[in-house]
């Protein structure tokens, strides 16, 4: 980060605007080739949960090669200047980095989608099993 004066590392933050967001840009990279897509998302309790299509060009480069990073940007405002290099913009984001892993336990999983229930829906729904069999977490 080049303005490090402006970085903000208070955990109750940068949970707010996690808990805020609802779509992070996932990077992935294969073969030295970056690929990066916009995907929904739940966080709870340090984890990042991302679910997907059981098959796929991202979910074939997660296997490779687990090492990806994240950038969730809930709020932006553009700010116009009178001149052209005047203009800014004012934003939240939280940027990351980690390590995929594929959520396989049927337990855990309806766990993972019942979490992006909350964080979307903000309530109760049944998770029946062809649902949870269908997707990747």
């Amino acid at each position: 980060m080049r303005r490090k004066d402006r970085e903000i590392t208070d955990q109750k933050w940068i949970e707010e605007v996690l808990e805020e967001g609802k779509v992070c840009f996932l990077s992935l990279c294969r073969n030295n080739e970056p690929y990066i897509v916009p995907m929904h998302y739940a966080w709870k309790d340090s984890f990042l949960y991302l679910h997907s299509a059981l098959e796929g060009k991202k979910v074939d480069i997660a296997r490779e090669n687990p090492r990806v990073s994240f950038c969730v940007v809930p709020e932006w405002k553009i700010i116009e200047g009178s001149r052209p290099c005047d203009w800014t913009t004012h934003y939240r984001s939280v940027t990351g980095s980690g390590i995929v892993s594929f959520i396989e336990d049927e337990t855990e999983k309806r766990k993972a989608l019942t979490i992006f229930v909350e964080h979307f829906a903000h309530g109760a729904f049944k998770l029946p099993k062809p649902m949870l069999d269908c997707v990747l977490v």
